[in-house]
């Protein structure tokens, strides 16, 4: 065999495992395109629910109902102060109060309460009567003593 023959042999074995290796390659940069792909499909699924919860969470804290949260605007940030502005900009469309006229207006209910438990607290007794009496009750020696304090206190 001839120089010549030799070199175009090494030469032709050479661009054949080139060209296996560029196969190997491609396939292997598909394979890595595809997984990037599910990746980048998978963060965008867990970035829209995460949003999703976020309004949701925003909204039920402030007494609104979450069936909103579909007309709010994808380029509105799921924090709660855009959220807030957002919600005092267009309340009104939906029909709620923003959060100043809430603030102004008392429930019934609860001012009732509110009344009640303010007559309690100053019709009441103050401790110091209270461990007037106890002491009083406690030093008592003989029987009708202890009848004199207990009539006394109105117990």
């Amino acid at each position: 065999m001839s120089n010549f023959d030799y070199e175009d042999d090494d030469e032709t074995e050479s661009t054949y495992d080139s060209n296996d290796l560029v196969k190997q390659l491609r396939k292997a940069n598909k394979q890595k395109e595809k997984e990037l792909a599910e990746l980048k499909s998978q963060f965008d699924g867990l970035s829209k629910a995460q949003r999703e919860r976020a309004i949701k969470d925003t909204l039920e804290a402030r007494g609104v109902n979450s069936k909103i949260a579909k007309f709010i605007p994808s380029d509105i940030d799921p924090t709660e102060e855009s959220l807030s502005k957002w919600l005092d900009d267009n309340g009104d469309v939906f029909g709620f109060q923003t959060t100043e006229s809430n603030q102004n207006t008392v429930d019934p209910k609860q001012a009732a309460d509110y009344k009640r438990m303010n007559n309690a607290t100053e019709q009441g007794q103050t401790p110091d009567a209270s461990d007037d009496i106890l002491r009083k009750l406690m030093s008592a020696n003989s029987k009708e003593e202890l009848d004199e304090v207990i009539r006394m206190s109105g117990l």
